[in-house]
């Protein structure tokens, strides 16, 4: 098995870093590739079974789209082949959309491989809590962002909130999903918060397993977020 991580000299946010620690816990056996930002992603060339990257400053963003903009139609066809997992997380799933709408209103070109368009919104920082259905799993995570996402189709949401705003304050419909395609706002790192969703990855990887390594902390960690996400008071500031 190779997993490929893109740009993790500057993808670098909000612990998300811990889901590629976790993803070498749990495949010790896997090959992990990390691609700087000046070469060329190998899922391009090669097999891969799973892309990951996490979140980025804002600058970052538009260096990894000159980058990836010229390979574009090498990108989509590899997607289209829905043979790789692409794990995005934070607002690495901005890149997928048209555009990334800046402060004074000009537009940074996306991939476009989905309709969906971002705003940005610096400096005021969105954070938010999360409590989120996704198929019969309860997630749960925070985000931290400068920026919302509009344009994605309810069929093509990752997960559906209950507590906090989904991918901009007028939807309760969070991140992506479609075909091979995860992406979501949504931090933790989530992985080591939910280990039911760490079971599904490692699922649609072919390798899951009975028991995780230290999934008994893990479930213990999560059951007690379970029961603060109850309390009436809750807020992140």
């Amino acid at each position: 098995m190779k997993i490929e991580i893109l740009y993790p000299e500057i993808c670098t946010l909000y612990g998300d870093k811990g889901n590629t620690m976790y993803l070498k816990l749990c495949l010790p056996e896997a090959e992990f590739v990390e691609t700087t930002l000046n070469a060329k992603p190998l899922f391009l060339t090669e097999d891969i079974d799973m892309v990951y990257m996490c979140s980025m400053s804002e600058q970052s963003q538009e260096l990894i789209l000159d980058r990836l903009l010229p390979l574009k139609e090498e990108i989509f066809r590899v997607l289209d082949a829905q043979k790789t997992l692409f794990f995005f997380v934070g607002n690495s799933l901005e890149l997928l959309g048209k555009y990334i709408k800046r402060e004074d209103g000009s537009k940074v070109e996306a991939l476009a491989y989905f309709n969906s368009y971002s705003v940005r919104q610096t400096p005021n920082r969105f954070n938010s809590l999360m409590k989120a259905k996704f198929e019969n799993m309860t997630l749960l995570g925070y985000t931290s962002r400068f920026s919302h996402t509009f344009g994605v189709p309810e069929q093509d949401a990752f997960c559906k909130m209950e507590i906090g705003a989904g991918m901009n304050p007028k939807t309760v419909y969070e991140g992506i999903h479609k075909g091979k395609i995860i992406a979501t706002y949504m931090q933790g790192p989530i992985l080591v918060a939910n280990p039911d969703f760490a079971h599904y990855i490692l699922k649609l990887l072919g390798a899951d397993q009975e028991k995780l390594p230290l999934e008994d902390e893990m479930r213990e960690a999560y059951a007690q977020k379970l029961k603060d996400f109850d309390k009436p008071d809750l807020e992140l500031s």
